[in-house]
Parts: structure tokens; C-alpha cells; sequence
């Protein structure tokens, strides 16, 4: 049988046809790879923002996300990587705003602006009807309603036919159903909460207007998550007296004492990005400059918190990661507790620790938000910026 280089014919033919199909498995899963490149670099692009503010005293040139540095334009600015630029950007000359940073605890007591719906009776006339858990009632048969005595007032009105009115998101929805007899009294079948109060943390003030900003999301209803609608509100001054200790599961809590006759400030918006108001109280402390979405860096950070009383101390954090996915959001960065003192008396970040507010490069950069269940020591942030241009819109 003749050779092909020390090889018979058969095994010369198997051998290139075993090449050819590492070949192509190769090639399959480099293209795959470049696919998947391209993908993420796509998405990477299309988080970074697209309006940029800033002011005369920000270098650009020392600014970016995730290794996109910004530099000025000639009608912008423009995101480079490795000195090639890949996206333009908006350019906004804001003013830098400085603030008094808290890390003390707050009470907080609201009261809707309708009535929410936390639960509905199974086979009740309101769940038959539609009526479902988040709906904010806010009118029964022509009355405005603010309390769960109100709609039962405006149920006994007319007892053969009951109409609500009601927000569900942003629309405005209407239903009509018979109510129940029962004990000589009409009733629908919902349970609803008019009110709410607890415990978080002050973050700032701003000393010229006397506008605070506190928590770093919004306040919402405990069983249906939705953010509860502000009819009024007010803070009052708190004491923290007790700490349950967070671990893997089981988040943990600051456990504050209101003082409901010492009110400190009044509440005149719940958003997604905090709580802000009028603050009433004295007021000290040292000026920070607040520091620009782009400004922020991963890396070495400080928290001020309270864990006794309503003294704040600081303690250190690292800063592990910018979140391109919700910069504009409560979640915009990943943050880590490192501090063994914050580490051994909390076990990391614990509920009404929210508003605590950051500190990078002598900058208020944003406050804590959220703790990560599984990993108590790790959670989200809030960019100083975002809550600044909600409490004080240029």
C-alpha cells in the first residue's frame, strides 16, 4: 500500500479529516466567543450615559464608568477606550452643590395621598370585581377616601351599588359591584393602609435652602412593595438602641426608639431615589462638595452610620463596582462593608442603615441602599447625584 509521509493512505485520510473538525470546532467557538464579545461590548456602550454633568472644577480627563474615560469635545464630551473614542455624550455645566453629611437616625410618619390595598378577601366583591394588592383607592361612591374608615363610611352609603375609583401605575381605572352583607354592615373585602412609619437614616442637608434628603429609595408599603403615595409627612428625631445582627439569610436591623413629639422636618416627596423635605432643625457640621455620577471610582470608601444613640462614626467600605444598569436608580453601585468594628457589631449592612451616606476623596458620593440577603457584608448604593438633583432640581 504506498506511504504518505510514514503514513498508509487510510490513516493520512482520518488523520486530515480529524484536523478539519477540530477546524471548525475551533472556528465555531471563536466566532461564538466574538459574538458574545461583540454582544457585551453593545450593551456595555449602550448603559453608559448619555448626558453628563458637570462643572468648571470636574476633570474630565480623570472621569469614567467601568474604564471609559471621558474627555471634552468640541460640542460635548466622548467616551475613549484605549485612546479610541467609542460613544459622544451631552455635556451639562451644573453647579457643584455642597451638603452637611448626617448618618443619624430619623423617624419617619406618612400618610397617603388615597388608601392602598395590601390585601384582598378571597370571593370578596372587590376581588371579583378586579380591585388586586397595589391599587390606591382613591374615591368609594363620590368620596375621597384616606382612611379605612373613610371607605367604610362611604360603603354604608349606598349599599346596592358601591363605586371606585382608583390608580393602578399610571392609570386611573373605575369599578362598580355589590357589596356584602354582613353583621348589618356593607363591606368589599379589601384590607388597606393609609399610613406608614419607621426607621432609616438622614443622609444631608443643605444648608442654604434647608432641604434634607434621606433613606436613598423610596418609602413603601411592607406586603405589596409599591411606593406608598405622599399625602403628608414628617421626620422627628430618633435614638438607634439595639442592633440585630445580619447574617447569610437573615438580614439584620437597627433597632431606633421615635420620638413623635420632636419633629425635626417636614416631608414633601417619596421618590425612588429617597425621601426630601424642609428640615426645621438646627443644623452644623462640615461642608462636602457632592461628587458627579463620573467622579465616583471604584476602590477604597467610608460610611457614616450610628449604631448607638444618634452619633455617627465612620467607618470603611470599598466600593467594588459601578452598576451601568441602574445609574440612574437606587442600585448604581456595589459596595462592600470591610471595617472589622461595623463588620463585628453588624455583620454588614443591616435595615435602617438606608441614607447612610458615603464618603470617597474627601466627596459625598452616594449612600447606602440595599443589602444583598446572602452576602449581608455586601450591597447597593446610591450616586450622591441622583439624589441631589431630586432634592434639588436646577
Amino acid at each position: 500500500m504506498p506511504q504518505f509521509y510514514g503514513k498508509t493512505r487510510t490513516r493520512y485520510f482520518e488523520d486530515r479529516k480529524m484536523k478539519s473538525k477540530y477546524a471548525k470546532v475551533f472556528s465555531g467557538a471563536m466566532s461564538a466567543l466574538l459574538l458574545s464579545f461583540a454582544v457585551f461590548f453593545r450593551i456595555f456602550l449602550e448603559t453608559l450615559p448619555c448626558v453628563i454633568s458637570s462643572s468648571p472644577d470636574c476633570l474630565l480627563s480623570e472621569c469614567g464608568f467601568s474604564g471609559a474615560k471621558l474627555r471634552a469635545t468640541s460640542d460635548g464630551c466622548a467616551y475613549y477606550i484605549a485612546n479610541l473614542p467609542v460613544k459622544t455624550a451631552d455635556l451639562v455645566e451644573k453647579e457643584r452643590k455642597s451638603v452637611i453629611l448626617c448618618g443619624t437616625p430619623f423617624g419617619i410618619k406618612i400618610r397617603s395621598d388615597g388608601v392602598m390595598v395590601v390585601k384582598t378577601s378571597e370571593q370578596s366583591p372587590a376581588k371579583t370585581a378586579g380591585i388586586k394588592e397595589g391599587d390606591i383607592i382613591k374615591q368609594v361612591n363620590g368620596e375621597t377616601v384616606r382612611t379605612n374608615s373613610d371607605i367604610s363610611k362611604a360603603v354604608q352609603m349606598s349599599g346596592e351599588m358601591t363605586n371606585v375609583v382608583l390608580e393602578r401605575g399610571e392609570r386611573e381605572m373605575c369599578f362598580q359591584f355589590t357589596p356584602k352583607l354582613e353583621d348589618d354592615e356593607f363591606k368589599i373585602g379589601v384590607f388597606v393602609r393609609d399610613s406608614a412609619a419607621g426607621v432609616g437614616t438622614l443622609t444631608f442637608v443643605e444648608p442654604k435652602t434647608k432641604t434634607f434628603g434621606g433613606l436613598g429609595h423610596s418609602i413603601s408599603d411592607v406586603s405589596t412593595g409599591e411606593t406608598v403615595p405622599l399625602l403628608s409627612g414628617e421626620i422627628t428625631k430618633a435614638d438607634i438602641f439595639g442592633i440585630v445582627k445580619g447574617k447569610s439569610g437573615s438580614a439584620g436591623e437597627l433597632c431606633g426608639l421615635i420620638f413623635p413629639d420632636k419633629e425635626t422636618g417636614v416631608i414633601l416627596s417619596n421618590t425612588e431615589v429617597g425621601v426630601f423635605g424642609e428640615y426645621k432643625d438646627e443644623i452644623s457640621g462640615e461642608l462636602y462638595p457632592a461628587a458627579f455620577r463620573q467622579e465616583v471610582k471604584t476602590g477604597a470608601a467610608t460610611v457614616l452610620v450610628t449604631l448607638d444613640g444618634n452619633a455617627p462614626k465612620e467607618y470603611s467600605i470599598e466600593i467594588e463596582r459601578i452598576n451601568l444598569l441602574d445609574i440612574d436608580g437606587s442600585k448604581s453601585m456595589v459596595i462592600r462593608i470591610t471595617d472589622p468594628e461595623l463588620l463585628d457589631e453588624t455583620g454588614g449592612i443591616v435595615r435602617g442603615m438606608s441614607g447612610s451616606p458615603i464618603v470617597q476623596n474627601g466627596q459625598f458620593v452616594g449612600a447606602v441602599t440595599h443589602v444583598l440577603v446572602n452576602d449581608p457584608t455586601r450591597g447597593y448604593a446610591i450616586f450622591a447625584e441622583n439624589m441631589l438633583s431630586k432634592a434639588l432640581p436646577q
